[in-house]
């Protein structure tokens, strides 16, 4: 059934190149064994449900039930509790720089007294579905620059540091009291005050990773089920120094402690106002720093180690020191926007994705300059003109507004502009449709969306977010006519609900597979001549598509459009990638996305990347499988000359239809496929207006498509009913 519904513009849509959208709603799209959305995974934020911070004078009455329940957000993040508990702990008077294993336990036990005497917190344990607990650097680390805990001595080493965080799992939580995190960070961004040149960084990371191993030993022997996360990399820009910073620092860190963690945590940021600059990860720079990971992974212990995002968004260095702004939380909304969709496409290896939004932060308040902390949920009603007021949300809210009610099974959708990035789900009779805008442009999309069995819709609801005046603006509106084609402005993001009069039938299926090559990281050595990868071991269906994902570090000017081969066969290569090329960067590091024609792959295959100017390396070299259970592609998202020049009616139909066509089709052929592919039933031609029954074709979707002399002409959908 094909959506209706057009978006006027004060601008001429033509203006603007339309982007085509086709989502197959019955098509199931499974990575790995998940096609789940997981909300305990991707809709978080920093806090706690013991947090102080959701009391207090607030507009809303229930602040932890407004936004937790009535958003379905789930709870991903706290660091306070048990540095706060570290600082105030005594020494073991028989182990110098050990915490008192029995202050330990008191504490832990007054701490699960206290939360099971506030019963209202109970309800909201659920909200806990994926909760990291972890340090702050200091007091926990214990190399160069440690520092004392608030009573004045010092943690002794790795050791003492995991002894501690083991015993506080044990003591603090289960019982009658909270229920236990699912994920311990040692400590939080080791990395961050770490300056200097690459010797410094060898030797540091070096340390940082037998810190962890010696405190990832000793949490185990305390707790040995606990999962474990570090080093919590807070700028993993490998590409550094010709990727000096990868060498000296992720993979040193991989190689040397990476079997004592059960995930790798990082941290993710944009900065799109830095020095004046705009420098974004999001696009093909976060999916290069990813595929690199992964591609080692594959190479150095045969898997992908899945990862705890323990923090994602925006650094808005440039306005950090002024007073709240709206457009300040549109710079840190629109790239959790344009991160999580990227993390969606990961949901096997994404345990945990958390965007960096604290409640209140009044700890971050500076008394000073009289300037509030930025990362907030909530503000004071004045600000900015002061910091007065009952709490009220900031635009932050914004961001889970859009998503509350995004749930379900993954479907297959997909968009000709790598810019635009698409996510759908379906559950029962509701479909989501999800459409994300890295460029700075405005975009006007053709969208198809495609269901077999017709099924009526009844509404849609669309969440607009955009920057409107400087001011974040989400748009909510209502409909109950289809959508094909809509507009989305810079760095926008969509949410498109639909609600059908049936549950959707999903009868297919597409299952995704990556394959890494056999090497990676690779320089560019001279212009004009090949790099050469071996992807081996694929497994191919009837039908499918493949994607060829290769990770390139190259200084800026430097050519982003490669020859390539696969099998010595020539590919066409695109010249457009995700986001922008990262123009205010020494380099660009990311992900160009090569389409395959699938009949090319074999089970071991040749991958040659060429390059016209010497410099900089292949990072990562991936071969991305889509596996169909039936020809899903079967002309959904093809056009051809005279689609616009034929009419199909009436339509929908049960009997007889009219074919109206232009004199220079006459003659032609028009065949009926169905779903399947299967050709079903043939007419001929003859005239302008063309009369032929359908009234034996079942119910459903079906194509009609119009070939003069073996050549396609044009489409058009029936929909039998």
């Amino acid at each position: 059934m094909k959506k209706q519904y057009l978006i006027l513009l004060l601008v001429p849509a033509a203006f603007f190149a339309q982007v085509k959208v086709a989502v197959n709603l019955n098509v199931k799209h499974t990575v790995g064994g998940v096609s789940t959305f997981e909300r305990s995974k991707f809709i978080t934020m920093h806090s706690n449900t013991t947090d102080t911070e959701w009391d207090g004078d607030n507009q809303i009455g229930d602040l932890r039930n407004n936004f937790l329940n009535g958003l379905d957000v789930y709870l991903g993040r706290e660091t306070g509790l048990i540095t706060y508990t570290l600082n105030q702990v005594a020494q073991d008077p028989a182990r110098a720089g050990y915490a008192s294993p029995t202050d330990i336990a008191s504490r832990g036990l007054s701490s699960r007294n206290s939360f099971a005497a506030k019963t209202n917190l109970a309800q909201y344990e659920s909200r806990k579905g994926g909760m990291i607990f972890g340090g702050q650097l200091y007091p926990f680390w214990t190399g160069v620059g440690q520092k004392p805990t608030a009573k004045g001595w010092n943690i002794a080493n790795g050791t003492a540091t995991g002894e501690y965080m083991g015993r506080f799992m044990k003591e603090f939580f289960g019982g009658n009291g909270p229920s236990l995190p699912a994920f311990l960070e040692i400590v939080n961004e080791p990395d961050y005050e770490l300056l200097g040149g690459v010797k410094e960084y060898t030797k540091t990371i070096a340390e940082i990773a037998n810190f962890h191993i010696a405190a990832a030993d000793a949490i185990r022997a305390q707790m040995p089920n606990t999962k474990i996360c570090g080093y919590t990399n807070s700028f993993p820009y490998y590409e550094v120094g010709e990727f000096q910073r990868w060498f000296n620092r992720d993979k040193m860190f991989m190689d040397m402690a990476g079997s004592k963690m059960d995930y790798y945590s990082i941290h993710l940021y944009d900065f799109p106002t830095i020095g004046g600059k705009r420098q974004m990860r999001s696009g093909s720079n976060l999916e290069a720093t990813f595929d690199m990971m992964d591609h080692y992974g594959m190479l150095s212990v045969g898997s992908v180690k899945p990862y705890v995002l323990s923090e994602y968004g925006a650094q808005t260095h440039d306005s950090n020191n002024q007073q709240w702004s709206s457009y300040r939380d549109w710079l840190n909304v629109k790239s959790f926007n344009s991160m999580l969709m990227s993390f969606l496409e990961r949901p096997n290896t994404i345990a945990s994705a958390i965007p960096f939004v604290i409640v209140k932060a009044e700890w971050g308040y500076n008394s000073t300059t009289g300037v509030p902390y930025t990362s907030r949920l909530m503000r004071k009603a004045n600000e900015p003109a002061s910091y007065t007021g009952q709490w009220v949300y900031t635009d932050f809210v914004k961001f889970y507004q859009q998503w509350k009610n995004v749930k379900g099974t993954r479907v297959d959708i997909k968009s000709d502009d790598p810019d635009i990035l698409v996510k759908a789900y379906v559950d029962g009779n509701k479909g989501y449709v999800i459409i994300n805008n890295l460029e700075q442009a405005v975009k006007t999309i053709d969208l198809n969306l495609f269901d077999h069995d017709a099924n009526n819709l009844t509404q849609i609801v669309k969440r607009y977010l955009t920057l409107t005046a400087n001011q974040t603006d989400l748009q909510e509106t209502t409909t109950t006519s289809p959508i094909t084609s809509l507009t989305i402005g810079s760095e926008s993001h969509v949410v498109l609900e639909y609600t059908f009069a049936n549950p959707i039938a999903i009868d297919r299926t597409l299952d995704e597979t990556k394959y890494y090559a056999d090497d990676y990281l690779k320089p560019i050595v001279a212009a004009n001549t090949p790099v050469v990868y071996n992807v081996n071991g694929i497994t191919k269906a009837t039908y499918g598509e493949a994607i060829l994902r290769i990770g390139v570090g190259r200084a800026t000017g430097k050519s982003l459009v490669p020859v390539i081969k696969v099998n010595n066969t020539l590919v066409t290569t695109p010249t457009d990638f995700r986001g922008d090329n990262q123009p205010q960067r020494d380099s660009f590091f990311g992900v160009l996305e090569i389409p395959v024609p699938y009949n090319l792959l074999d089970v071991n295959n040749v991958i040659s990347v060429q390059f016209p100017d010497a410099g900089g390396n292949v990072s990562s070299v991936c071969m991305q499988v889509n596996n169909f259970s039936h020809n899903i592609r079967v002309l959904a998202t093809n056009t051809f000359k005279y689609d616009s020049q034929i009419s199909l009616a009436p339509n929908p139909a049960s009997d007889m239809v009219t074919l109206k066509i232009v004199e220079e089709l006459i003659g032609s052929s028009a065949s009926i496929y169905n779903m399947q592919s299967a050709l079903v039933q043939t007419e001929k031609l003859s005239q302008l207006d063309n009369n032929f029954t359908i009234a034996k074709l079942p119910k459903g979707v079906y194509f009609v498509v119009l070939k003069k002399n073996n050549t396609t002409m044009a489409k058009v959908k029936l929909i039998v009913n």
